[in-house]
């Protein structure tokens, strides 16, 4: 998924910066959120690189709004724990058949690090939801 065009016609003030970059990439985030129940691999995918932006959007204005810092960790432990759920997705389509004790494990694995993921995405919201004092 290509990422949204952040609109600055109008912009005049840093501050409307930030707050359009971020709600943009908010809004991509959220649009891909649904992946945390459904689960199949192209959503999750799809879900990590709009939180990848998303952070880096956070991380790129932490020097003027400190608050953005936390939010930012837990995507990137989100992007850790979805990519941890991706390779278990490559391990599964290569596993022999031979192997359905190993693949039952994997797929133990996949569901605990999306289900930690989905925890996080929580935490997210809650962080940029219940602070008013930044521009998200």
């Amino acid at each position: 998924m290509k990422p949204q065009r952040v609109d600055l016609r109008g912009v005049t003030a840093v501050e409307e910066v930030v707050e359009r970059v971020l709600e943009t990439r908010l809004r991509e985030a959220r649009a891909l959120a649904p992946a945390l129940e459904r689960r199949d691999t192209q959503s999750l995918h799809d879900f990590r690189i709009a939180c990848k932006r998303l952070r880096y959007a956070l991380e790129r204005f932490e020097s003027l709004e400190p608050s953005l810092e936390e939010a930012a960790q837990r995507l990137a432990s989100l992007q850790d724990a979805l990519g941890e759920a991706h390779d278990r997705d490559v391990l599964l389509a290569i596993l022999p058949p031979t192997m359905p004790e190993t693949a039952r494990r994997l797929r133990a694995e996949r569901a605990a690090r999306v289900e930690g993921a989905a925890a996080l995405w929580d935490d997210v919201e809650r962080l940029v939801e219940g602070d008013d004092s930044h521009p998200v």
